[in-house]
């Protein structure tokens, strides 16, 4: 296989424009400042901030815990912090039984953890449901389902993290290993005392020689020589990989983008070594990010290969068709490996998965459902209601409409999102008085 110039530079200049985040981190050897958002200073400061955290796993803001300390000691602006609550309540539907700015400032400023919860299954009826009566209804849609987990998994996230979400596989932590180790060997600057032979070649090329004689590869299983075969340069590899996993060509940028961010760091200085056209090290030893991303592209191919055995969907389509046609199946598994299990039902979801049993899976998704429903509905509804009922307004909260909960729960949903601005705001406002 051997694709033509146009389709080479085109998959360059979408590696190119998905690189566009990663900041430069380098060269560290003296700086006065670093800016992790260096790459996303397009967008407004909130956009950024979120994608960043999206993109790098990062935490965008300190706990609150922290803010309250600064609090106490003076270091944020408790006036700020209340005109910033003001401000946030004009745009915000709030029940007029229930005193949205007392309650707010109490959450920044006393309650150590956030009063809104991550939830898997419920809705703003179940929380309702659960401070009223405590019943629940059980929604097991097929189609709901689906939706959920067609969000979740294909929305752009690399093959191998769906894999390693529905089978409790490695991929991801086994791929990222190997890619350190090549990018250890190759970018090597003199530190260590061996190093990849025949640099001078480039990242790709030298890598690709080494990688046809690596008896480690053989031993474990991984058939790369398969694959180098089919093509020599690295826009070539790329290419096959991506039609093989069959991501549509319109993906491709985001796809790139998330492979690059799984190892920041790395794709960062290589993306910095590449333009310093008169760094010593590069044109000594050139390597850029179309190298880097044949080489992690190649290894996850080889490792998805490795571990389905034939077996597992390793593919969109087919992935697609496992979330469409067996939900149930596929929601229980991500429960499972993917750290959210109820812990009361981790005998029986194991034990349905173990069987492959479609019937017996849809029983126990339908059990788990509802116990997890409950528990969630049940936790968050009790958040609530300690808040409501140190604010003297447990009663008229557990008597509150569909509407007006609902109201209350978008608007401490949308206020919690955005605390971290507030803080933020509150403390440059005492850095700023102190300073003039």
């Amino acid at each position: 296989m051997s694709i033509a110039i146009g389709q080479q530079l085109k998959i360059r200049s979408m590696i190119y424009v998905a690189a566009e985040p990663v900041p430069f981190f380098w060269p560290m050897r003296a700086f006065i400042h670093h800016n992790p958002l260096h790459g996303l200073e397009g967008m407004p400061f909130e956009t950024a901030v979120v994608k960043g955290s999206h993109l790098f796993h990062g935490q965008a803001f300190l706990p609150r815990a922290l803010y309250q300390e600064y609090l106490h000691k003076g270091s944020v602006d408790r006036e700020r912090l209340q005109q910033e609550i003001t401000d946030f309540l004009q745009d915000q539907e709030s029940p007029a039984t229930i005193p949205m700015p007392a309650i707010l400032e109490r959450l920044l400023t006393r309650e150590k953890d956030p009063v809104i919860l991550p939830t898997a299954l419920i809705d703003d009826s179940d929380v309702q449901a659960a401070s009223a009566t405590g019943d629940i209804q059980i929604d097991s849609s097929l189609e709901r389902i689906a939706g959920r987990l067609r969000e979740d998994f294909l929305g752009g996230r690399p093959i191998y993290e769906v894999v390693d979400a529905l089978h409790g596989t490695d991929i991801g932590a086994s791929l990222d290993e190997l890619v350190i180790k090549s990018c250890l060997d190759f970018f090597d600057e003199g530190q260590s005392v061996w190093h990849m032979p025949n640099r001078e070649l480039g990242f790709f090329a030298a890598w690709r020689q080494v990688a046809q004689r690596n008896i480690r590869f053989f031993l474990r299983g991984l058939h790369i020589k398969e694959i180098l075969d089919i093509d020599e340069s690295p826009e070539g590899i790329i290419a096959y990989v991506m039609q093989t996993l069959q991501i549509p060509e319109e993906h491709w940028v985001d796809y790139f983008t998330r492979e690059l961010a799984r190892l920041h760091g790395w794709a960062g200085f290589i993306r910095w070594r590449s333009s310093a056209s008169n760094y010593y090290w590069e044109q000594r030893y050139p390597g850029d990010l179309v190298d880097y991303m044949a080489v992690r592209m190649l290894l996850a191919l080889t490792l998805l290969r490795k571990r389905s055995s034939g077996r597992l969907p390793i593919d969109l389509p087919r992935l697609t068709d496992f979330i469409r046609f067996d939900p149930y199946q596929a929601f229980l598994r991500n429960e499972f490996y993917g750290g959210g299990l109820l812990v009361q039902m981790a005998h029986q979801v194991e034990d349905a998965l173990l069987r492959k049993d479609k019937s017996r899976i849809a029983l126990v998704y339908t059990e788990y459902c509802r116990r997890k429903r409950q528990f969630e509905a049940e936790r968050q509804a009790a958040g609530l209601l300690q808040v409501a009922q140190s604010m003297g307004v447990r009663e008229a909260l557990r008597q509150a409409s569909h509407e007006q909960l609902q109201a209350l729960l978008q608007s401490l949903r949308a206020f919690q999102a955005g605390e971290g601005m507030v803080w933020l705001k509150a403390m440059e406002a005492s850095a700023a008085a102190e300073l003039l």
